[in-house]
């Protein structure tokens, strides 16, 4: 497969690991890139640049192939080092989320790296063009994770900044398999990113329990939560996730909320399987996953599908 986005990676496929908070980690992201897609090493996975250092060359150990980096900026920790980390490495590819990455900008153009920046609105996506982004991603209302604010479904975005861009856009949100990724490249995409259904792999570290909780899930159990604090979140719909909606609705704010959505509740969720702590950022494609499989052959079904999906649209039009 060829689009802008594989040139400008340089994988085979238009297929890329979401940036996973606390399990973007080597052997994912290296069988990600093994199978032809591209994996992420997710920075905030770590609590020290050497951590990551460590974590990329044990990727690089793995595979051959390209792995990127994804660097979540937030308001409550520095990423600054984690860049220059990065740098010092000589890493290829990065991927920025969250807050503005303009203080990164010119590092990661001076180092050369193919910047992508992942963004839940066409504004966002504009104005990481204009920082000099060679791609960007953009993030629908059925994502995982944080989707912004607007609630705008993923082929209204992907249309409208397709058609407003120059840089190649990657979809983002609902995208689980060939079927969806077709329709995402049909609507403009040159490529798709994929957390929930990578979350749901034999290499990922999420904790079997949390993966079996997944396996349960419809399209009908996640839940936004997190709207009163400006960041909302889409996560799987559990009694923790139900108790943060009621404090909201109470007027709460993150210092009443920390023992639930702070970052010592979710790695004790993910890694624990501690249902009980916090909650797990999870998208409507969990209502279509009935399986744990390798990572690699999550790529080579949604490749395998996207080739019958367009057989069969041939057959239509020629028929």
């Amino acid at each position: 497969m060829k689009t802008r986005i594989t040139e400008l990676l340089g994988i085979r496929y238009p297929v890329i690991q979401g940036g996973l908070q606390g399990l973007g980690r080597a052997e994912l992201a290296a069988a990600v890139s093994a199978a032809g897609g591209l994996g992420l090493v997710t920075a905030g996975c770590f609590e020290t640049p050497a951590e990551l250092e460590a974590e990329i060359v044990r990727a690089r150990r793995l595979t051959d192939r390209p792995v990127g980096v994804n660097i979540s900026i937030g308001s409550r920790r520095s990423m600054s080092e984690f860049v220059d980390c990065i740098c010092e490495l000589g890493v290829k590819i990065v991927f920025t989320s969250g807050h503005n990455p303009e203080a990164f900008v010119e590092r990661i153009k001076r180092h050369g790296m193919k910047w992508v920046h992942v963004a839940p609105a066409v504004h966002f996506a504009l104005k990481a063009q204009q920082l000099g982004a060679d791609g960007v991603v953009l993030v629908g209302f059925e994502a995982g994770g944080h989707p912004g604010m607007d609630d705008v479904a993923l082929s209204v975005l992907v249309r409208k900044a397709s058609v407003e861009l120059e840089i190649p856009v990657i979809a983002a949100g609902g995208i689980s398999d060939g079927r969806s990724m077709v329709a995402a490249l049909a609507w403009g995409a040159e490529g798709v990113q994929i957390g929930t259904r990578f979350v749901l792999t034999r290499e990922s570290v999420l904790h079997p329990d949390m993966k079996q909780a997944l396996l349960q899930a419809s399209q009908h159990d996640t839940v936004m939560i997190e709207r009163t604090l400006r960041r909302a979140r889409r996560v799987l719909r559990t009694p923790q996730a139900e108790a943060v909606l009621a404090l909201e609705r109470e007027g709460a704010g993150f210092d009443q909320l920390r023992h639930i959505i702070g970052g010592e509740a979710y790695l004790e969720t993910i890694l624990e399987g501690r249902m009980d702590r916090g909650v797990l950022s999870t998208g409507q494609a969990i209502g279509l996953l009935d399986d744990v499989p390798t990572a690699g052959d999550v790529v080579r079904r949604i490749v395998d599908e996207s080739a019958w999906v367009l057989e069969r649209l041939n057959r239509i039009a020629s028929a």
